[in-house]
């Protein structure tokens, strides 16, 4: 018989039921984030804002395979170039976007 976090019943918990879950989801997760040394994990990054720029700048610290920077879209200009200069800087290895895979305006967003 199973038993529960209460420990009457038969059958697990609710709480019981999504402590494990959560654990093999976290797990299944991790294990599908693994990149081999030679398969580079290439990010798109749209709209560039704080948020989407600290977000790539986060993804660069990933330990478990290469990572780089493939392509930016923004609806700004500004933007664009301010997380562009921003990523660029800090993690040159990572920023691999040429002047082709800049996508500017509502065109962006297709």
């Amino acid at each position: 018989m199973g038993t529960t976090d209460s420990g009457s019943g038969s059958s697990p918990s609710r709480r019981t039921f999504l402590k494990h879950a959560g654990g093999a989801v976290a797990v299944g997760l991790a294990a599908g984030a693994y990149a081999a040394p030679d398969e580079t994990i290439r990010l798109a990054l749209v709209g560039c804002g704080g948020r989407g720029t600290g977000a790539v700048r986060d993804a660069f610290t990933y330990t478990s395979g290469p990572v780089k920077l493939h392509a930016m879209a923004d609806l700004f200009d500004h933007r664009l170039q301010g997380s562009r200069n921003a990523l660029a800087r800090i993690a040159k290895d990572n920023f691999d976007v040429p002047p082709e895979r800049f996508f500017l305006g509502f065109d962006a967003y297709r």
